[in-house]
């Protein structure tokens, strides 16, 4: 009886933690997007609340820094029994970057101090900002939601 109730509780965790992962992509497939010269560009503010990034534009150099606040595993792991093999978890589902600066105009951008040069700029439009979705992708998604 004991050894059944166990396992009931390690499936109910394993479902929900499927379904908030998969939950999590869905909705990154419903972010306001707008397209730009062929590309789609998606918009910073909404990108950074869905993984957990602050967002702070400075209006002087007119740029957009987006800094990590916290591990995804928290959210997706809080039944202890999930929680067990820490290393695993947090190396599967740390962010790919936990800086990020971009200026609007520039197709430089740093993550984590180091440059890297993007194929499009992120622009401004209708009082938001936005940048490629391969921005979201390469530095933003947490690595598990890569894979």
């Amino acid at each position: 009886m004991m050894k059944t109730n166990k396992s009931k509780k390690a499936m109910v965790a394993a479902v929900l933690m499927m379904s908030m992962a998969f939950s999590g992509l869905a909705s990154a497939a419903d972010m306001k997007t707008i397209k730009k010269d062929g590309m789609e560009l998606v918009q910073l503010r909404q990108a950074a609340k869905m993984y957990d990034y602050s967002i702070m534009w400075d209006s002087k150099d007119r740029s957009v820094t987006l800094m990590y606040m916290g591990k995804m595993d928290d959210k997706m792991m809080e039944d202890d029994m999930m929680m067990k093999d820490d290393n695993m978890m947090e190396d599967t589902m740390m962010p790919a970057g936990k800086t990020i600066k971009l200026w609007i105009g520039s197709k430089k951008i740093m993550v984590d101090g180091m440059q890297v040069n993007l194929k499009s700029m992120p622009v401004i439009h209708e009082g938001n900002s936005y940048a490629a979705e391969s921005v979201i992708k390469q530095y933003m998604m947490p690595a598990m939601g890569m894979k």
